[in-house]
């Protein structure tokens, strides 16, 4: 027995070596090609971004309801087997809906390089809503969303309103 302990001893590097050899011969041949190797599949639900103020927030918020709001009227439209008035009721739904979009995307686009930037525009049942992260408002940024709610919505200077939201 003390002959075989000299022998590890001075043999170690290569005992380990054969050893290792052997560990993997062994388990290369106890893993058989027919099983499967399952893979999960982890969804990601949110990644880290950058900080997002409280309007760009809102509109992001916004504009995803309203792609979803399409969508359900889309699908409702298809429908072949609904009557005729509900399907009608959907496809004018839809229309204000796609309307009232464009024209807050234009007054949007239209005020980036205003000092009321950064803003959000909310257009409903003919009401136009502009919220700024400006704290006060001068008869200027006044004059220009009157203007720019006219000529992009036809939208009566009464029926406009800016928001600060600070």
């Amino acid at each position: 027995m003390s002959r075989l302990g000299d022998l590890l001893t001075r043999h170690r590097n290569t005992f380990l070596a054969a050893l290792l050899i052997v560990t993997l011969i062994l388990g290369s041949l106890s893993h058989s090609d027919d099983q499967a190797v399952t893979t999960v599949s982890i969804p990601v639900v949110e990644t880290a971004s950058a900080s997002v103020s409280a309007v760009e927030s809102f509109r992001q918020q916004r504009d995803q309801a309203a792609r979803a709001d399409i969508a359900a009227l889309e699908r409702l439209i298809g429908q072949d087997h609904l009557d005729e008035q509900t399907r009608l009721g959907a496809a004018e739904r839809l229309q204000t809906i796609i309307d009232a979009r464009q024209v807050q995307i234009a007054i949007e686009g239209a005020l980036t390089g205003s000092s009321l930037y950064p803003c959000a525009a909310v257009l409903q049942d003919g009401i136009l809503s502009i919220v700024t992260e400006k704290s006060t408002i001068t008869e200027r940024d006044a004059a220009l969303v009157m203007t720019l709610a006219a000529d992009h919505g036809g939208i009566a200077p009464e029926d406009v309103r800016i928001i600060c939201g600070k």
